[in-house]
């Protein structure tokens, strides 16, 4: 908004620069063009009476607030998005409003029962405002929980960042029942080894193989013949 206001003062002052470079030069045509659309006006109002009246008024109306809504967006008072920090030995320096909420949202976060946090912080002359939104789970000590957040605030701003806190306020809105809460997967039964199925027909029972003595063959005695080598 602050670019659209600086626009629109910018071409209002040109126009202006040029309509008084334009009135010194010829003095009397400007008066004479502004006073016959002066009179153009005047006519134009009284001859649609009582219609043009309001038109004119409606317009009217509407440029004032137009004008004082732009007034209100210049002059309004606007966070500082820096802060500044005087050390020790009086050195300054400025810390913007974002880094502030980012350590506000990294220790926070770590508080057990913190399911969400945003923060809001907003620079002053005396020193910042914090807005704290948080999200926790049912059924926590509100009171306690609220103070151990807002000691965890100050540490972090005072404490760490040597700023000084003005106002801090902790908005606290519990989750329903069932949300936030880690549920944990039940054990998976153990599995038994995989016994290879058995074949088709065959018994259930374990195969003992059986001790049979096979009776050996008697050899054959061999003749005289078959045995000397250079019989015929």
């Amino acid at each position: 908004m602050k670019v659209f206001n600086r626009v629109v003062v910018i071409l209002g002052i040109l126009l202006l620069i040029v309509f008084l470079i334009v009135a010194a030069v010829v003095p009397s045509t400007v008066l004479d063009d502004v006073l016959y659309a002066a009179q153009q006006a005047q006519d134009a109002l009284l001859i649609g009476w009582p219609r043009s009246y309001i038109v004119f008024l409606v317009v009217d109306v509407a440029l004032v607030l137009l004008l004082v809504l732009l007034l209100w967006f210049e002059l309004r008072p606007t966070a500082k998005k820096t802060v500044t920090i005087r050390t020790v030995s009086g050195t300054h320096a400025e810390v913007s409003t974002a880094s502030v909420q980012q350590s506000l949202e990294y220790h926070i976060a770590e508080i057990g029962d913190v399911l969400k946090v945003h923060p809001i912080v907003r620079g002053k002359r005396k020193g910042v405002d914090v807005v704290i939104d948080l999200e926790t789970l049912p059924e926590i000590d509100i009171p306690t929980k609220m103070e151990e957040i807002s000691q965890a605030a100050r540490e972090v701003i005072e404490g760490k960042m040597g700023l000084k806190v003005a106002n801090l306020k902790v908005r606290m809105r519990q989750a329903r029942h069932g949300r936030g809460q880690v549920t944990h997967p039940a054990p998976a039964a153990p599995t038994e080894p995989m016994t290879p199925p058995e074949p088709a027909g065959m018994p259930s029972e374990p195969f003992e193989p059986l001790d049979v003595a096979i009776p050996e063959e008697p050899a054959a005695e061999r003749t005289a013949e078959e045995t000397d080598p250079y019989s015929m």
